[in-house]
């Protein structure tokens, strides 16, 4: 007889569903699920498209079904390990997220808020600084929170800066944030050297700096924040250390981008992740089976 396996983590993710364009839900879905992770969704929002790149694109408000979703779970009795929120349609979504935590959070669930509202010093099409404030109060009940570097700016008051980033910069910007109440704070798109980017996290419990950089390819590749913070939350989720979470993350984060420049894909369209799956499914397999 074949030994019982152990029950799978399960994540709720609440974020918008954008047909076209690999963001949101499109890719969490799929990271999470390959992560050994079972990923629950509430969609936000439906759109053709996302807003970065696109022009005409479609728009449904689902504002009226993100509690009612809640709830139902809620009345089930399903148990969640993770809740990982993302981009939000309007400031008004953000009363419901906070509806939404409190029906589905347990004692030992984990909390992560990807504040997705800004890049490269600009907001995203249709959000200013109410959404800001929106997140500010969304991260108070979080564990986990993973800006970028003009999100964290935006969140903090603080001057944007593009790249390359003094370290002491990022961690006043760290600092900031965690003055908001987060357990971990992972700060994306840092370039604390030119040619190099990635990711300067502190766990705040320990104190813990780490810092992890991959070669830069020029431009903006669209959906990359989306992509590692789907990794990043499901490793967190499923026991991994903040230390391989951030590798194994922004390693798989890295293939993609460099699949995507291969390929030639326009880069509003996302990233190629799908062909870098296999290899990350297979380290994190190994990470696992050895024990974290």
């Amino acid at each position: 007889m074949k030994e019982k396996l152990p029950k799978l983590p399960r994540m709720a993710a609440i974020h918008d569903l954008s047909g076209l364009g690999k963001c949101s839900l499109t890719v969490a879905l799929p990271i999470v699920s390959a992560t050994g992770v079972e990923c629950c969704c509430i969609p936000t929002a439906l759109l053709s498209t996302h807003t970065g790149g696109f022009t005409g694109w479609t728009f449904t408000d689902l504002s009226g079904d993100i509690v009612p979703i809640a709830e139902h779970w809620h009345e089930l009795g399903v148990g969640f390990d993770a809740i990982y929120s993302g981009y939000l349609a309007s400031e008004a979504q953000g009363e419901l997220l906070t509806r939404a935590i409190d029906l589905l959070r347990g004692d030992n669930t984990l909390v992560i808020v990807d504040p997705a509202m800004a890049d490269n010093g600009k907001y995203y099409a249709n959000l200013g600084d109410g959404m800001a404030a929106c997140f500010r109060k969304l991260i108070k009940k979080s564990d986990i929170i993973t800006p970028n570097v003009t999100e964290a700016c935006f969140l903090t008051g603080s001057e944007y800066r593009p790249g390359s980033h003094s370290m002491e910069f990022i961690t006043e910007l760290i600092d900031k944030l965690s003055e908001l109440g987060p357990k971990f704070v992972a700060v994306t798109g840092v370039s604390l050297e030119q040619g190099r980017v990635g990711i300067v996290a502190r766990d705040n419990r320990s104190g813990k700096l780490s810092a992890v950089m991959n070669k830069a390819l020029d431009g903006t590749f669209h959906g990359s924040g989306d992509v590692f913070a789907s990794a990043f939350a499901a490793l967190l989720t499923r026991g991994a250390s903040l230390d391989d979470a951030l590798r194994y993350a922004e390693d798989f984060v890295t293939a993609a981008i460099e699949r995507t420049a291969l390929h030639g894909t326009p880069r509003h369209y996302g990233l190629d992740f799908e062909g870098a799956l296999g290899e990350y499914v297979r380290k994190i397999e190994e990470l696992f089976v050895e024990g974290v």
